[in-house]
């Protein structure tokens, strides 16, 4: 079986405009050579496409299932060429991202799906970990680049650019706190801290476990759950768990002398890599996110 492309395309724009003339406007071409490209395919693939009448075309029942794989062949092929496009401009084929658990939002997908707009045949994909892991990926090529909470420490090998300050907040289930949304210090060594599992094997992080006793938690939804059941209180960014606080799920506490504190993310490479575009493009759309 012997067709073409631009009898597809012919087939395609009558079908989505209903007639050889409007499908000849937007393909810029006679609308006679739009009827007989779509003519010649009839008689190539053995089977009637349209019933024609004087003024509409009307699909038939062969011509109604043949349709959508039409379209998708024109679509395949559109990104055939495309990728061929970007090989020959030497485009980056692949964008793998890893991005921290504690830290992840959408502003960071939408950094990444400027990429994707900038690069449309490049293959995303998006790692989640903890900083610890996503260092490692970095260093072992398993990912191109991480963001990451900061560790506040050197990272041999790798380039860290800093990113946006976020403010963390102090939450407890809604039981342990009064109106006036403060506990002790005192009282928050004796109740049960909850952390994450990076921090409490990272030994600059140290100084955030305040409590005697603490509980691990591998990622926010996790945390949040365990706070929210009575588990314990917890320390996290609060931009994370701004919906948290509204809905009522956990809320926000104080201590007497306690102040505001910030940390930020931090964007990882491996050092002696240079940059493709779209690691690039990447780092420039990240370093115009807002503090949180």
């Amino acid at each position: 079986m012997n067709f073409s492309l631009d009898q597809l395309t012919a087939f395609v724009m009558a079908v989505e405009h209903g007639s050889f003339k409007l499908a000849a406007v937007k393909l810029g071409k006679h609308a006679t050579t739009v009827s007989q490209q779509v003519a010649a395919l009839e008689i190539d693939i053995g089977l009637p496409l349209f019933d024609r009448k004087v003024r509409k075309l009307l699909l038939t029942e062969q011509g109604r299932n043949l349709y959508q794989y039409a379209r998708s062949v024109l679509t395949e092929a559109s990104r055939f060429s495309d990728k061929i496009d970007s090989l020959c401009a030497n485009q980056p084929t692949d964008f793998r991202l890893a991005i921290g658990t504690t830290i992840r939002d959408r502003q960071l997908i939408r950094c990444a799906k400027a990429v994707v707009s900038a690069f449309p045949t490049i293959n995303l994909q998006i790692l989640s970990g903890d900083p610890h892991q996503i260092i490692e990926w970095v260093k072992q090529e398993e990912a191109d680049m991480g963001v990451i909470s900061t560790l506040f420490q050197h990272y041999p090998g790798l380039t860290a650019v800093p990113l946006f300050n976020f403010q963390l907040v102090q939450i407890a289930p809604p039981a342990w706190v009064g109106s006036d949304r403060m506990i002790s210090e005192d009282k928050a060594r004796i109740l049960p801290q909850i952390v994450y599992q990076h921090i409490s094997v990272s030994e600059n992080l140290q100084g955030h476990i305040l409590s005697n006793h603490h509980y691990t938690a591998q990622n926010l939804a996790d945390l949040i759950e365990m706070v929210s059941l009575g588990l314990g209180w917890a320390i996290v960014p609060r931009y994370q768990v701004d919906n948290h606080l509204e809905q009522g799920d956990v809320v926000e506490f104080s201590s007497i002398g306690s102040k505001t504190v910030n940390w930020y993310a931090e964007l990882l490479y491996r050092a002696e890599t240079q940059l493709n575009p779209a690691m690039a493009l990447f780092i420039k759309e990240a370093l115009t996110l807002s503090d949180r």
